[in-house]
Order: C-alpha cells, then sequence, then structure tokens
C-alpha cells in the first residue's frame, strides 16, 4: 500500500540521504513534527534526543543507533527520540565533530595529534590493523567525543523539552475544548 510505484535505485537512495529532494529545512520540519508526535512525556522524548545527539559525537559510526537505543532504554527515556537524535551527526556535521573531537581529545589527553593522521581513517585499514589506528586516532576521538557529546546533549535536551511541552499542551488544550464542544453539543462518544 505505501511502497512506490518504481523502486528507487540504490545510488538515488544515497544521493536522497546525503542531499534530499526537497531540502534540508523541510527534512529537518518533517523529522520535527514526527518527534513532536512521539507519545511519552516531553521529558522523555527530550532525554531521548539528547541521547542521540551526545551518541552521534563518538567515532562509533556503525553502533550510533544500538548504543542511543542501549542508553536510552536504561535511562527510561524515548528509544524512537535517540533514534531521531542521532541525526545529530550526519554528513554534513561529521566532519567538524570529527575534528573537533580529535582536537579536544589531544588537549585532553596531553598528546600531540595531527590532522593528518585522520586520514588513515579508512575501514581497509581498520579492518588489517585496528591496533594501529585506534590509540592515534580513536582513542583521541573517544576521549573528546564525551564533553563535545555533553554539550550537545545539553544544547538538544533543554529547548527540545521546552518546545515540545508548549506542544504537547496546546495539543492537549485543543483536545479538551474538542470534547467540551461535543459534550454541549449532545452527540456521545
Amino acid at each position: 500500500m505505501f511502497r512506490r510505484r518504481l523502486p528507487q535505485h540504490w545510488l538515488e537512495r544515497l544521493r536522497q540521504y546525503l542531499w534530499p529532494k526537497t531540502g534540508w529545512w523541510r527534512a529537518t520540519k518533517y523529522m520535527w513534527h514526527r518527534t513532536v508526535r512521539i507519545k511519552g512525556s516531553a521529558d522523555s522524548i527530550a532525554l531521548g534526543l539528547a541521547i542521540g545527539a551526545f551518541i552521534s559525537a563518538t567515532p562509533l559510526l556503525g553502533l550510533h543507533l544500538v548504543l542511543a537505543a542501549m542508553i536510552a532504554w536504561l535511562l527510561g527515556a524515548n528509544i524512537i527520540s535517540s533514534a531521531v537524535g542521532t541525526w545529530v551527526g550526519n554528513p554534513l556535521s561529521f566532519p567538524f565533530i570529527w575534528v573537533a573531537t580529535f582536537k579536544l581529545g589531544h588537549v585532553i589527553m596531553g598528546t600531540s595529534g595531527n590532522l593528518n593522521a585522520l586520514d588513515q581513517l579508512s575501514f581497509n585499514a581498520i579492518l588489517s590493523h585496528p591496533t594501529d589506528i585506534f590509540m592515534p586516532v580513536i582513542l583521541p576521538m573517544l576521549v573528546g567525543g564525551i564533553p563535545i557529546g555533553l554539550l550537545l546533549a545539553v544544547v538538544t535536551f533543554y529547548p527540545s523539552r521546552t518546545l515540545i511541552g508548549i506542544y504537547q499542551n496546546r495539543r492537549d488544550a485543543m483536545r479538551a475544548r474538542i470534547q467540551q464542544f461535543r459534550n454541549k453539543d449532545g452527540s456521545v462518544e
């Protein structure tokens, strides 16, 4: 029922992921509307978004959704909104996040890091000699990802909680007015 008449080729799906046909503003607006309509309290949804934003600052690319869901489950946050929160890490923001976590990680660890070490990152290099990549690149990014992730989480949590609370209060007030109107009309639900 909800399938496309002509299925998208995998290249078209990739292009759509990297640059949405309708634009980033509309894609962001769509995700916001989907998020505020998730069932749950404003605190639970906002905490899930914050957890997803925190996890997106880590260099563990294949594990973002899994880690966000596990942490959200452990903290009692909304799991679906934690998946939406990982959207903070996207192809446009990852280069900035990676450079920031790499530099901050080296500052925290007291080591000197060269950005040329990021050029070593490739799937083949990680599979062939993971320990050579881990210490100079991944470890500083993990260490630097914690404070940057906490900053992203705070910046995500408070505005989201406020805006989701406002949306839910307006929605509940509208439902109450509709119910009151139905009761005055004499019709029964």
